[in-house]
């Protein structure tokens, strides 16, 4: 099968890894193709010869599509598999040039955050072949905003590249350093974070550690400023994630949603326990005290009061949920992906 992946950018973000693993984990001969709409940084690097954006910072450019015609036309391309808003609409531009092209929408979780998109997809699903979710929260979520039958909804999980995240010790937990990762916008939670330190830096001799980037790290800055006791250090976007986490002893993720949870995978993967905000979707990855442990959604108070239960948990139970985080992570290969997705195409054809 010809097969090329369109993506909105190759920047920071779930989607982006997808598809950076399907391209890695490809042998070069394949016919798979990835190309993003336009550049944005920063940009992940993908090792494959056929993966190349379109040289435009424009978020708003048809020239992808004269590029895309041509491109589809000479590379014989059989399934067009589109993730993120904009390339989701180019997809469905495509298919009125290219009607017996099998094309795919592949939904990461923006159907969460927009209504306009939501709607937008009523109209977008009238030529799709297919669709995919991340979750079963996601396909909950398309099935109830944009009307689409959950039976034409084919849940498949995101991965996590297990040769990058893994153990590099025995599992050991003293909680003396607790962590927050992902990127730093209002409905990931990080300031309930940042509150929540104001208690426990008094508590214990804590320190408190954060990765990642957005829009509102200059808030964030501002916030660590004012909270001079407390022990905060803010790294920034990590390359390094795996060695990030293996320096931490818990992994806090304070979601208000969360389309699925990937960076919770990669904590387990990495020995890690989680304490995650009982929303649908991180819900579905992490059970409390069977893989780690989760709360209210923002609730300071809850989320003070599970760090402190957490502290107290006993050795063997700590590291029952630990060694059954790690096993629970190995379910989320590329290779189980892949082959997943492979079996979806062939459903198509």
């Amino acid at each position: 099968m010809k097969i090329l992946y369109l993506i909105d950018n190759f920047s920071l973000g779930g989607a982006q890894t997808v598809v950076k693993g399907l391209m890695e984990n490809a042998a070069e001969e394949d016919q798979i193709y990835a190309i993003a709409l336009r550049q944005k940084k920063p940009e992940m690097t993908i090792n494959h010869p056929h993966a190349t954006a379109f040289q435009s910072r424009s978020r708003y450019t048809f020239k992808v599509l004269k590029f895309l015609k041509d491109f589809i036309s000479e590379k014989k391309i059989e399934i067009l598999h589109c993730q993120l808003p904009r390339s989701i609409v180019i997809g469905y531009l495509l298919k009125r040039s290219f009607p017996e092209i099998k094309y795919i929408i592949h939904e990461q979780g923006d159907v969460f955050e927009s209504w306009t998109y939501s709607i937008l997809l009523r109209v977008l699903m009238k030529r799709a072949d297919g669709f995919l979710a991340c979750s079963e929260a996601t396909r909950n979520v398309l099935t109830r905003r944009s009307h689409i039958a959950p039976e034409k909804i084919h849940v498949l999980y995101n991965f996590v590249d297990l040769s990058r995240f893994s153990p590099d010790k025995c599992p050991s937990f003293n909680g003396q350093k607790i962590a927050f990762a992902g990127r730093i916008e209002k409905r990931k939670g990080w300031r309930e974070f940042i509150e929540a330190t104001r208690y426990l830096h008094d508590q214990k001799d804590f320190s408190f550690h954060m990765a990642g980037t957005g829009s509102e790290a200059k808030k964030l800055l501002r916030m660590i400023r004012k909270q001079k006791d407390a022990h905060i250090v803010y790294v920034g976007y990590q390359d390094n994630m795996n060695a990030f986490y293996r320096e931490m002893d818990l992994l806090v993720i304070p979601s208000h949603f969360e389309p699925m949870g990937m960076v919770a995978i990669e904590a387990m993967a990495c020995g890690i326990p989680v304490l995650a905000a009982n929303v649908p979707g991180l819900n579905e990855i992490v059970k409390h005290k069977v893989n780690g442990w989760t709360y209210a959604p923002k609730t300071v108070n809850g989320l003070i009061g599970a760090i402190e239960e957490i502290l107290e948990c006993e050795p063997d139970e700590m590291d029952a949920i630990i060694e059954r985080s790690i096993e629970h992570s190995q379910g989320f290969s590329v290779l189980k992906f892949t082959s997943k997705l492979q079996e979806y195409y062939a459903l198509l054809k």
